[in-house]
């Protein structure tokens, strides 16, 4: 029986793709075999993985707390701090305290809601990992046992929204840093088949780009190496699945949860033919 992996990946609001994605499989009676997901992906595919009625468990999970989008297309250095700042004051009332470990609190309550407790990953109902960035080594985590919060919390640890994850094993930050679509760690768990849904920024075409200072010499930098190295990993993939966003579309537009669920359903439903003839063959 040819076994399916799905790789959930990273982009703050975006990854609630995920949902419409996972949602489309469905539809056709599609289940992934092994899960591995990073920052936003870990959630959702945490969610995934501990309960058959993870969709109404995420759509009914009270989203008046998160940040909704600010325009973040063009903004760069204190602007984009600014946004960002704007939209963490937002969610303060429902976080309790305006601070790190305030959102460390309602990360941990949040997932306690969607997981139903506070399951091992021994209790998960398929094989799941999720991806952080370990500090201290300097190099990816997939980490597959224990208690799965502290995976999750770990994959998802934005900077600037919270601090760095302590855990005994070492400290960590958001996975995407480490590796946005780590494609191998599914086939690492046995999948044959492996589906990577990248819901990351796509970067600016080349000529499209403004490079007129330092600041914007330097992200331009780092946005051509991200895309460089995430090209090398999606090439690994079987079908990749990258949701059309278009530039109203930021990392923080939680607001438009209902829009992003939906673009990840119609991104999936064009992709299903080819998912269905490599599980066929």
């Amino acid at each position: 029986m040819t076994t399916l992996g799905i790789v959930l990946g990273g982009g703050g609001a975006r990854g609630l793709a995920h949902i419409g994605v996972l949602r489309a499989l469905a539809d056709v009676d599609v289940h992934p075999d092994v899960l591995v997901g990073v920052s936003m992906g870990a959630v959702v595919g945490a969610t995934y993985a501990a309960r058959s009625d993870w969709l109404s468990a995420l759509q009914s999970l009270d989203r008046s707390a998160l940040p909704g989008h600010e325009n973040l297309v063009d903004a760069e250095g204190f602007d984009l701090l600014r946004a960002v700042v704007r939209s963490a004051v937002r969610m303060a009332p429902k976080v309790v305290s305006f601070g790190v470990n305030g959102y460390e609190d309602f990360g941990r309550r949040t997932m306690a809601e969607l997981l139903g407790g506070t399951p091992d990953f021994a209790d998960l109902r398929m094989p799941f990992a999720a991806v952080a960035t370990d500090l201290a080594g300097g190099r990816r985590a997939v980490l597959d046992a224990g208690d799965v919060t502290d995976a999750v919390m770990a994959s998802a640890a934005l900077p600037v929204l919270t601090r760095p994850l302590e855990l005994e094993q070492g400290r960590y930050l958001d996975g995407g840093f480490a590796d946005p679509a780590p494609v191998d760690v599914a086939r690492a768990m046995g999948a044959d088949v492996v589906l990577m849904v990248h819901v990351g920024s796509a970067p600016v075409g080349l000529g499209e780009a403004t490079v007129d200072g330092a600041l914007k010499g330097v992200l331009r930098g780092l946005e051509i190496g991200v895309a460089e190295f995430v090209q090398s990993r999606l090439i690994q993939a079987d079908v990749v699945v990258a949701p059309p966003f278009g530039a109203g579309v930021s990392w923080l537009s939680f607001d438009r949860a209902d829009d992003l669920a939906q673009m990840g359903y119609d991104a999936m439903r064009g992709q299903l033919d080819a998912v269905l003839e490599l599980l066929d063959g």
